[in-house]
């Protein structure tokens, strides 16, 4: 038998209201990621353990996530693509990530949308 919580969280998925991949290990991953590559530039995270060396910082993850046309495509789409128009218009390097790191750190980012 399922229990009401996992029944809501597969309607919430069939429905399309949260990424199919936001699961714990992803988001993980993609924090872990954003501590170790991003926090460089951006406060990806209230808790982290350096302040971003550059100055002023970039836009903070929290933000960046909380933005009304953030969405998981769109964040895919800006770091899959270093040399998309969407990165072409912005101050970040053109920089590639393996797929999965993408993914990871959409995951992340997705996870820090207001609900």
């Amino acid at each position: 038998m399922r229990s009401a919580f996992a029944s809501g969280l597969a309607a919430l998925l069939v429905a399309g209201a949260l990424p199919a991949f936001a699961d714990d290990a992803s988001v993980a991953a993609g924090r872990k990621l954003a501590l170790e590559v991003c926090a460089k530039c951006h406060v990806v995270a209230p808790d982290q353990p350096r302040a971003p060396v550059l100055d002023p910082p970039a836009a903070r993850f929290a933000d960046i996530a909380a933005a009304p046309d953030v969405t998981a495509d769109s964040l895919r789409r800006f770091l899959a693509e270093p040399h998309g128009a969407s990165r072409r218009d912005s101050a970040m390097p053109p920089f590639l990530l393996p797929s999965r790191q993408v993914e990871a750190a959409v995951a992340y980012l997705v996870s820090l949308k207001p609900r």
